[in-house]
């Protein structure tokens, strides 16, 4: 697997776990619902992917969820890093190519 499609797959994952931790606090007061987290598998040739969705095994709490704000908080800041980090990364391997090609030209 090339750079940029390490980079894609780590922007692309890191997406859907901002996505599942927004719907996880979205739900925070609905009865019955259970937390849920993103499993993700390092792909052998480079990069990362969604290995699945899992829901907590806690018991709600009566008349709530069992989602944890502050658990929360960490999976989204974490999740927002790794997004930003393979946007950076991206950047460097476009800015690779480009000198590359240019000295080429």
């Amino acid at each position: 697997m090339d750079g940029m499609a390490i980079g894609a797959s780590g922007v692309y994952t890191a997406a859907q776990g901002v996505a599942l931790g927004a719907n996880n606090v979205a739900n925070v007061n609905t009865s019955g619902y259970r937390a849920q987290s993103l499993q993700q598998q390092a792909l052998p040739q480079g990069g990362v992917a969604v290995d699945g969705v899992q829901a907590s095994q806690a018991p709600p709490n009566p008349g709530g969820s069992n989602v944890d704000l502050a658990t929360e908080a960490v999976n989204l800041d974490t999740q927002g890093a790794g997004y930003t980090a393979n946007l950076k990364f991206l950047q460097v391997q476009q800015n690779l190519l480009g000198t590359a090609l240019d000295m080429q030209a």
